[in-house]
């Protein structure tokens, strides 16, 4: 089975076609549009999945192979015809499309589909390392018994022999204290030259 030229030889093809027949055709293929390119832009809609671009490129290319073939259509329904290039069409499409390698997709498709970054995780661990070791001692222990061993305030509490609200007022400055540390190491780490945030 011999291959039609691809789209881009349309202008080509259109060349090639005698002079004086190029005004039979034209009001031939106008007629043929006419009748059927309604019907064959649902039927390519169809099969290309509600894409419009694609199902204009499958009439359009059923059209210019009536055109190049006018012989094909005599003698059998014209619409029948129509379709069956459609289709066979189509699914050339749609292998080619499968065969060839997935494009290149815009950058904010490929930021959102990133892995997360195994870099800025270990910056942060460091940096929350650093800002840790910068506190005093009682805000650390108090920090690390929280929100590291996820122990209840309750329970510290106990083990300092001190009372609840006593524990909250100090998270909450120890938190303070590390949330100021944070923001300092953020504007200007040390050990960093020339980082800023």
């Amino acid at each position: 089975m011999s291959r039609t030229p691809s789209v881009r030889a349309r202008p080509a093809a259109a060349a090639a076609m005698p002079r004086a027949g190029r005004g039979e055709t034209d009001r031939a293929l106008a007629a043929l549009f006419a009748d059927h390119g309604g019907a064959l832009l649902r039927y390519a809609m169809h099969l290309t999945g509600g894409d419009v671009h694609r199902a204009e490129d499958v009439v359009q290319e059923t059209m210019l192979r009536a055109c190049q073939r006018p012989g094909s259509v005599v003698g059998q329904p014209v619409g029948a015809w129509l379709f069956t290039v459609a289709r066979h069409w189509a699914i050339d499409q749609h292998r080619a499309r499968r065969a060839r390698p997935a494009e290149v997709a815009g950058m904010a498709e490929l930021t959102v589909r990133a892995a997360p970054d195994q870099i800025d995780a270990a910056i942060t661990r460091w940096d929350l390392a650093a800002a840790m070791a910068g506190l005093r001692p009682r805000d650390r222990c108090l920090l690390t018994a929280r929100y590291l061993h996820d122990e209840s305030i309750t329970k510290i509490a106990t083990d300092l022999g001190v009372p609840v609200g006593t524990v909250k007022s100090r998270l909450s400055a120890a938190r303070d204290a590390l949330r100021r540390r944070l923001g300092s190491e953020t504007a200007c780490p040390s050990g960093r030259p020339g980082w800023a945030a």
